[in-house]
């Protein structure tokens, strides 16, 4: 039976490179013994998986894939711009969402002695953990500035990583803010989690530092050296919420 383009040998080759890929990558990401521990399990789990996919896989079905690379749009966009994609659409994990636009809210407006905003509204977040297991989140939401005569609201970014440690401390809070920043004056890009990117600059391993690959292409992002967590561009880690 033919479902597309992929012959069973090109997908049995495709799983066998992914795992030794993996089986190559080593734990000097990890900052913990506990990521260490956590990606040597990840790692041998998904070596043992895709060598099983290529054993098992089989030879009369052929894979509807179609791996043509492709890229996410440098894109200028307003508050409004981003407030009316999200118009009709029902976000998932609200809770998360506002939480993570809360928080960094919060910790902006900390580091202000002026030109602090309020929470307009809070449009998409992304929560995902890399192999090594550290957890980031990544969040968009508008603002509008607080005591002045300029109206304008503005769009901006966040990025927050997961403290394990606190989680165990009922009144502190486990997701610290690592970086808020406008986006609404600078280039912006979609997430690539939904598509294999086209790169044509030197990496570092599997590591693209130019975009993101844990998110979805309506997240939008700085430059991708404004930003740390999502660049693994094998996008296998990224299990996201």
């Amino acid at each position: 039976m033919k479902l597309g383009s992929i012959t069973h040998e090109e997908l049995k080759r495709q799983h066998l490179a992914r795992a030794e890929e993996l089986e190559k990558m080593d734990d000097s990401g990890c900052d913990t013994e506990d990521a260490k521990i956590a990606f040597k399990a990840f790692k041998e789990e998904h070596v043992r998986w895709y060598r099983k996919l290529a054993e098992g896989w089989p030879e009369h079905i052929v894979i509807n894939y179609n791996p043509k690379p492709s890229d996410t749009e440098e894109e200028y966009l307003t508050a409004e711009d981003m407030e009316a994609r999200f118009t009709h659409r029902n976000p998932t994990h609200v809770a998360q969402l506002k939480h993570f636009a809360c928080l960094a809210l919060a910790h902006y407006n900390a580091r202000k002695t002026e030109h602090k905003f309020d929470l307009a509204e809070a449009l998409t977040s992304n929560c995902f953990s890399e192999a090594c297991g550290t957890t980031y989140g990544h969040v968009n939401f508008t603002a509008i500035p607080q005591k002045t005569n300029d109206p304008t609201k503005r769009l901006l970014f966040a990025k927050l990583m997961l403290i394990p440690e606190l989680q165990m401390e009922e009144d502190t809070e486990p997701m610290r803010v690592l970086h808020v920043s406008t986006i609404d004056d600078v280039p912006c890009y979609g997430g690539c989690h939904e598509i294999r990117r086209k790169i044509n600059h030197r990496m570092r391993g599997v590591m693209d530092y130019e975009r993101c690959h844990a998110c979805h292409s309506s997240l939008k992002h700085p430059k991708g050296d404004m930003f740390i967590g999502g660049h693994n561009s094998m996008r296998m880690p990224y299990y996201s919420a």
